[in-house]
């Protein structure tokens, strides 16, 4: 089996070319390296057109080379340039071709440096595409220890999928332990009417509600260990995210859902997370 990387020229490229890379060789997996070269629309063979194409090409060709030099000896790897109508186009084309199991791809070069973010290609894919895909935040780059610890992001929509046995058996085939968060966010309102012991009671109970909800879930995977399941509470996303702490080395794992006009989006509190993610995130389709 292969994971297969979506290439870019630049920066947001090796991210994702060192978070395929992390995850192949956890994978035991070899990589298939695309960039696609989107074919003008509509076509006008005059000069300035081909000169663009030939242009295109070298670029595609030579972020190839930079790739081939960065690929340890240890995974084998196909590298192509595809040529299609877009850029998701071609990425998906080439995931049906090559059956890789996971899609690997970068944040937008537009978003904030260590997080996820992202762009036009990835919320295609997102939408047209029942794969496991993986994005790397801008700037990432491949730690010495591969791969330390998988997280979960476990809420109320993943009580009735297979999220968190598919999450168990990535643990137990990578080796590395798995980790169960759960978020509360809870913005401080001026003048708000419920004490923060209240709060503290509700927060207490959902808690209570959700390590049932787990347990049920790992009931159905075989050998799964109890995880280590934490709360992480902030004013806002990144605070709650932040305060559970993070290896390096970490994935997260967040789920996403089918639906029948796009193949997987995500919920907001899901999508929320991923914008704050400062680990890669692999969205998984839920069950």
């Amino acid at each position: 089996m292969s994971t297969l990387i979506g290439l870019t020229p630049g920066e947001p490229g090796w991210s994702a070319l060192d978070l395929g890379k992390v995850l192949a060789r956890a994978a035991g997996e070899s990589l298939v390296v695309t960039v696609v070269v989107p074919a003008p629309w509509p076509p006008a063979p005059d000069q300035a057109d081909r000169e663009y194409r030939a242009l295109q090409e070298r670029s595609a060709q030579e972020a190839l080379d930079e790739a081939r030099s960065r690929i340890g000896s240890d995974l084998q790897a196909e590298l192509q340039v595809r040529h299609a109508h877009s850029v998701p186009a071609g990425l998906l084309e080439a995931a049906h071709t090559a059956g890789v199991t996971r899609i690997v791809l970068g944040s937008s070069a537009s978003g904030l440096g260590n997080r996820v973010s992202l762009g036009g290609v990835a919320a295609r894919i997102l939408h047209s595409c029942a794969l496991p895909v993986a994005l790397a935040p801008l700037g990432y780059a491949a730690p010495s220890g591969g791969i330390t610890r998988i997280t979960v992001g476990f809420g109320r929509a993943d009580t009735d999928s297979d999220l968190l046995t598919t999450a168990a058996g990535l643990s137990r085939s990578w080796g590395a332990p798995l980790r169960v968060a759960c978020f509360a966010v809870r913005p401080f309102a001026l003048g708000g009417t419920i004490e923060p012991q209240a709060e503290e009671l509700v927060v207490g109970e959902w808690a209570d509600s959700l390590q049932d909800d787990i347990a049920a879930a790992l009931d159905s995977a075989p050998d799964a260990q109890p995880p280590e399941v934490v709360m992480g509470q902030g004013g806002t996303w990144e605070q709650a995210m932040a305060d559970i702490g993070w290896h390096a080395g970490e994935v997260l794992v967040i789920g996403s859902t089918h639906s029948a006009i796009s193949r997987v989006f995500l919920g907001s509190h899901a999508a929320k997370i991923v914008r704050n993610a400062a680990v890669p995130v692999i969205l998984l389709p839920r069950g």
